[in-house]
C-alpha cells in the first residue's frame, strides 16, 4: 500500500512538474501534431454527370516538426507529415442505391514550412503562413454502391497502390493523375507555455491533380487539392 501510494505520488509530480514546465523563453523547440482534416478537391468539377456529386473526404494528419523562436514574436517551423488527401464523390440515384460513393485515398508525404507571427501580452496565439510539398507514396480508389433492391448485390471495391500499377498507364506512359503537389497555407494556433494546444489550417494547392497528357481526360478543366485542417500539438 505505501509503495502504491510513494509510486502515485512521484507519478503526480512528474505530470505536475512537465505541466509546469514554461517553453515560452526556448528558442528551440520539437513537437508533434495530429488531426482531422476535410478535404474539398472535386474529381469532376461542376460535374456534367447527374448522377455525381462533389463532397468533402475526410482525412487524418500526424507528423513531427521543429521549430526555431525568435523572442516571442516570431517562428520558424519546419516539418515532416503524413497526410491522407484526395477526392469523394457522392452517386446519387434515388430509385436505385443508398448510400453510394467514389473515393480516392492520397496518403502522401507532406514537407511543410511555416512563418509563426505570435500576438497576445503572453504570445501564446500565433498566425500563420507558409508552403508546402507533398508526394503521394499509395493512392487507393474506392468504389461503395448499397443498392436498395435486396435483389442487387452491393458493391464495394477497393484498389490499392492505384498509380504503381502498370495497367493504369495509358499507351504513352502516362497515368490518370498526379502523385505530386505544391501550395500555400495559412491558419492560427494556440500554444500554451506549458507546450499543449491546438490550431486550424487551411491548404491551397497549385499543381492539377488531373493529368490533362493522359489520353482519356478525365475533367477538362483543372482540379486542386483544397484542405481545412483542424489539430492538437504539443511542443518540447
Amino acid at each position: 500500500m505505501k509503495k502504491s501510494i510513494f509510486l502515485f505520488t512521484i507519478s503526480a509530480l512528474s505530470i505536475a512538474t512537465s505541466m509546469a514546465r514554461d517553453i515560452s523563453e526556448k528558442r528551440h523547440l520539437v513537437g508533434f501534431n495530429a488531426g482531422f482534416s476535410m478535404n474539398t478537391m472535386g474529381l469532376q468539377k461542376n460535374s456534367t454527370y447527374d448522377n455525381s456529386k462533389n463532397t468533402i473526404k475526410p482525412g487524418g494528419v500526424f507528423g513531427v516538426n521543429y521549430e526555431y523562436r525568435a523572442p516571442k514574436v516570431f517562428g520558424l517551423e519546419i516539418g515532416v507529415n503524413y497526410a491522407n488527401r484526395g477526392t469523394q464523390q457522392r452517386l446519387i440515384d434515388d430509385a436505385l442505391n443508398r448510400r453510394s460513393f467514389y473515393r480516392l485515398n492520397f496518403h502522401s508525404i507532406e514537407l511543410p514550412v511555416t512563418m509563426k507571427f505570435y500576438v497576445g501580452k503572453k504570445k501564446v496565439f500565433n498566425f500563420n503562413v507558409g508552403g508546402f510539398a507533398s508526394y503521394a507514396v499509395n493512392v487507393q480508389q474506392r468504389t461503395k454502391v448499397d443498392f436498395k433492391n435486396d435483389a442487387l448485390t452491393d458493391i464495394d471495391d477497393k484498389e490499392n497502390n492505384f498509380l504503381g500499377k502498370h495497367n493504369d498507364k495509358d499507351i504513352n506512359g502516362n497515368r490518370p493523375f498526379r502523385a505530386y503537389d505544391a501550395g500555400v497555407t495559412a491558419g492560427f494556433e494556440f500554444v500554451s507555455k506549458s507546450g499543449f494546444g491546438v490550431g486550424a489550417k487551411v491548404q491551397q494547392g497549385f499543381i492539377d491533380f488531373t493529368n490533362s497528357k493522359f489520353i482519356v481526360p478525365l475533367d477538362n478543366k483543372k482540379i486542386f487539392h483544397t484542405n481545412a485542417i483542424v489539430y492538437a500539438l504539443f511542443k518540447i
